[in-house]
């Protein structure tokens, strides 16, 4: 493995161990968002269970 491989994956993986830091592998999901799929599964859960009755 050539240096500057080496390189990229320790920075990769430390964004990976450090979620706290400036540079996070992702932002965390808006408020909205999950509500939003919770209350979409909410809703496919009881519609398919009624259809199922």
């Amino acid at each position: 493995m050539d240096d500057a491989m080496r390189a990229e994956l320790e920075h990769r993986l430390a964004l990976i161990e450090d979620p706290g830091g400036a540079e996070a592998a992702l932002p965390p999901l808006p408020l909205l968002d999950l509500v939003v799929a919770i209350a979409g599964l909410v809703l496919i859960t009881v519609t398919l269970l009624w259809w199922a009755l």
